[in-house]
């Protein structure tokens, strides 16, 4: 019985929606990704390899806000890019368990369609600026504890198109 359903498909307008929601579930997870590999390399040494090895697997079982509170509670990061994590905390939730379901009814609306849309890209921009906000972080912590950086700058200026 189940098997001779047939769903309607998505239009195209459904389909816009989905992959802008798509890119910003990516955004955010690249972001937790980038914010683990932070919390472990300040939380280890170099000569350390194992133990970084084993807590970023367990850095990697934590939610974002599990890991903004590790972050705030040790210190790790600037209290600016701690309060910017955690805005886009309430932004991600809203994303992941209310963003469809809120306000489902209105999906219909043109005007409500383009500000869900808005909104959406928004965490996206958010995303990516926190990430690049984070990279720069950790170069900065870096070179505090005397590593040459210039490879990893020349990187970033050539992925992000940035002007040396």
């Amino acid at each position: 019985m189940i098997e001779n359903i047939k769903f309607k498909e998505a239009s195209k307008r459904e389909i816009t929606l989905y992959t802008i929601l798509g890119e910003s579930l990516c955004a955010v997870q690249i972001l937790e990704d980038a914010l683990s590999h932070s919390i472990v390399l300040k939380k280890t040494e170099p000569d350390q390899k194992n133990e970084a090895d084993n807590l970023l697997k367990k850095q990697r079982k934590y939610t974002l806000g599990l890991a903004i509170n590790a972050i705030k509670k040790e210190s790790l990061f600037p209290k600016a890019l701690g309060f910017e994590l955690s805005n886009l905390l309430t932004e991600r939730n809203w994303l992941i368990h209310k963003s469809i379901t809120e306000n489902k009814d209105d999906l219909k609306s043109d005007s409500y369609f383009e500000k869900l849309i808005e909104r959406i890209k928004a965490i996206t921009s958010k995303a990516h600026k926190l990430q690049i906000s984070i990279e720069l972080d950790l170069i900065e912590y870096s070179e505090k504890k005397g590593i040459d950086m210039t490879k990893v700058k020349n990187a970033m200026n050539k992925h992000y198109g940035w002007s040396k």
